[in-house]
């Protein structure tokens, strides 16, 4: 009797004391996760203003003393004070933040990153264009990350070791997401829409934390015209487009360059067509060169037109115009012969 007496005895103690032992441990874990601390913006950078806002759903914040410290000094305290702001200092230097709610402590440290994204078109201009080439519908993208993460001794870390997470347009990019893929390609649909490329970096251990994004837009191709010089080349530094070219040689060549078309297909021998018209009328002249040759004993001027198109990517394609005239008369019929 007394046997068995024991042995319900240490069954109801096992019993209490893994009930007990469930009770408290879900309560420390109902604690830790009703306890949220929000930092605006995410990714804080240098010498920027940001706000932390502490909540805790297990108890009434609005009727506890709360103590803000910033590297061991106080800055702010209060009855009910969730929120307060610091300002970052330079890249590489560390905000301590202690957050003292009537005893309970939490710390988090702040970092100042910045993250630049750099983007690439495969698309074409000419020698010496100053200008960045465009990105034009279904053209390849190629966009990098530049990470600033610098340690306390003024070293910037190597981007190559970091995690980098992808989207496009909101969506993961889990396959060109990982540690050290810091470049990123995308191949944009044949819809005419803006590329919201955005990344988030961090170090292997997320002590360092970083963020960036970017839109990128598509750019119609375009058609300027240039004349070219037997001995000069070509003059980039007067377009053509739109306006009347008086011819003062016998002879000119006139060059419509392809600007923001895909150099995939610009480089090929089939890859763009071009379609020269004067007056409307279609030239049998292949390329983006046409010579003009003035007429004897005629005045005129003619509408020279140029049409070009992407075999491959159909969405790529463009006209432009311009006038051709023969000596400084403005009183001008329309050229009634070729003058090519």
């Amino acid at each position: 009797m007394r046997f068995r007496s024991f042995v319900t005895f240490s069954i109801a103690s096992s019993l209490i004391l893994f009930f007990c032992t469930l009770f408290f441990s879900q309560t420390a874990a109902a604690q830790t996760t009703a306890l949220n601390i929000s930092v605006t913006p995410k990714f804080p950078g240098p010498f920027e203003t940001v706000t932390i806002n502490v909540e805790d759903f297990s108890r009434d914040l609005n009727r506890t003393n709360i103590i803000w410290s910033v590297n061991n000094k106080i800055e702010e305290k209060g009855i009910g004070i969730k929120t307060h702001q610091i300002k970052t200092g330079a890249l590489g230097s560390t905000s301590n933040i202690s957050i003292d709610m009537g005893g309970a402590v939490k710390n988090i440290t702040i970092r100042p990153t910045a993250t630049d994204l750099i983007w690439q078109a495969d698309t074409y201009t000419p020698p010496f264009y100053p200008g960045k080439a465009l990105h034009s519908n279904q053209d390849p993208i190629t966009v990098v990350a530049e990470p600033y993460f610098i340690d306390s001794k003024g070293a910037r870390l190597d981007p190559s070791t970091f995690v980098y997470r992808w989207k496009l347009n909101g969506e993961a990019d889990s396959a060109a997401s990982g540690y050290g893929k810091r470049i990123y390609k995308i191949t944009p649909s044949i819809l005419i829409k803006p590329n919201d490329v955005s990344v988030e970096v961090t170090t292997s251990d997320e002590t360092y934390k970083s963020g960036g994004s970017i839109t990128i837009n598509d750019t119609r191709p375009e058609i300027l015209f240039y004349e070219k010089n037997p001995i000069y080349g070509i003059n980039f530094g007067r377009t053509l487009n739109d306006k009347d070219f008086i011819m003062t040689n016998d002879e000119t060549t006139i060059v419509g360059e392809p600007f923001f078309f895909s150099n995939a297909q610009k480089n090929t021998q089939s890859g763009l067509t071009y379609t020269w018209t004067q007056n409307g009328t279609t030239v049998q002249q292949e390329g983006n060169e046409l010579t003009f040759r003035k007429p004897e004993d005629q005045n005129g001027r003619a509408q020279i037109g140029l049409g070009i198109k992407n075999l491959e990517r159909f969405m790529q394609f463009a006209t432009g115009n311009f006038y051709v005239q023969f000596n400084n008369n403005t009183n001008i019929a329309p050229a009634s012969q070729p003058i090519f």
